[in-house]
């Protein structure tokens, strides 16, 4: 969840300064998460889907907007803000870089979501959510968003979800949902509201997969994804600026399986990006943190930095474990034709270090504008 306002952290030799140096006779830095070093990357106990869902262009329909209102209940149901109607897609994207070449590849099922406003520590918008998943069945889910216009990019906003996945009978037992979600609430020209959504279930989904529909090309506009794992994370301890501490990581781009979503465990072994977290104390109900990024996936390579907010869900995993959700809105950086975008990761962390992995990570990226990636 990220902070309100335009919050640009400008992370200058502080970000060096964040990690420890390493002399002759020091002693060895930290070393990579296990969980996150190629040839070993494991989902932990649930398992990663991940989905592009663009605005179908049509009307909810009745059963969707009931559904809500019984979600938000009287008097709350007349304040809800938005109803959006959408189509959920698998892709086909670069093997190196991540990013997504074929956004709409499979029509998988529908999503529905609607929001109303909440204050809840950052976020502004309280949102429920349905979707079908194949293999994971009818799905509902709920939280908070957070929500921040992009100045480069007047009309849109960037919009960061972190809702719980309940219980259904197909198999589904909790979960996390995340958005990295582009929105264009007027419909303006440059592509209609879209997402990419990151599903961590818990549970072995019995539903049918069926066989996908092809999809055909909708209006996404200027907005290029990409979807990438952490790999060889390290958590390099806390500084006095980052007392949540220090995560440092490599991205990897990550295929989706056509037919179901379900992100592969096998990473690419190029390094798509690298970043670097800075996180504060967690707490309840969000936390900051501060994101240098660098993506290998555009010439030249381009480097963003920004304040977010990250939040933790409990869920029934091992314990001493805490799913943790972080969103980043990035700035315009207009001479690389770069007007806006955003960041969200979701994954498992240890609860006694912020900046840990317990498995790899899914991290998505939005960027807008002309800047095309290689």
């Amino acid at each position: 969840m990220k902070s309100r306002g335009v919050k640009v952290a400008v992370m200058t030799a502080a970000i060096v300064a964040m990690c420890p140096t390493i002399s002759a006779n020091a002693a060895p830095g930290p070393t990579p998460a296990p969980a996150t070093m190629l040839g070993s990357i494991d989902d932990g106990p649930g398992s990663f889907s991940v989905y592009r869902t663009v605005d179908s262009g049509q009307r909810p329909t009745d059963a969707d907007n009931a559904a809500c209102n019984d979600y938000f209940g009287s008097p709350r149901s007349l304040t809800v803000v938005e109803r959006l109607d959408a189509r959920m897609y698998t892709f086909t994207n670069d093997p190196s870089t991540g990013f997504l070449q074929n956004p709409t590849a499979q029509n998988v099922g529908p999503i529905y979501v609607c929001d109303g406003p909440i204050v809840d520590g950052q976020a502004l918008l309280d949102q429920w959510g349905a979707l079908t998943a194949p293999g994971l069945g009818e799905l509902s889910m709920y939280g908070p968003c957070g929500l921040e216009f992009m100045i480069g990019s007047p009309g849109r906003a960037a919009v960061d979800c972190v809702l719980r996945v309940n219980p259904n009978d197909s198999g589904v037992t909790d979960g996390v949902a995340t958005s990295n979600s582009i929105a264009n609430p007027l419909r303006l020209p440059d592509g209609r509201t879209g997402s990419l959504w990151t599903l961590y279930t818990l549970g072995d989904g019995i539903a049918p997969v069926p066989e996908p529909v092809a999809g055909t090309p909708q209006p996404t506009g200027s907005v290029k994804y990409s979807v990438g794992r952490e790999v060889n994370s390290v958590s390099t301890g806390s500084t006095p600026s980052c007392p949540g501490g220090v995560r440092t990581t490599e991205i990897h781009a990550v295929s989706v399986d056509a037919a179901t979503g379900a992100a592969s465990t096998e990473p690419s072994a190029d390094v798509a990006a690298t970043a670097s977290i800075c996180y504060q104390n967690p707490s309840s109900p969000d936390f900051g943190a501060s994101l240098s990024i660098t993506s290998y996936g555009v010439t030249p390579a381009l480097t963003a930095t920004s304040t977010g907010q990250c939040r933790r869900t409990d869920l029934p995993i091992e314990p001493g474990t805490v799913q943790q959700s972080c969103g980043f809105t990035l700035p315009p950086q207009p001479a690389l034709g770069l007007t806006g975008g955003q960041v969200t990761l979701n994954g498992l962390v240890p609860t006694n270090d912020a900046a840990g992995s317990a498995n790899s990570a899914i991290w998505t990226t939005s960027f807008l504008g002309s800047i095309t990636p290689r």
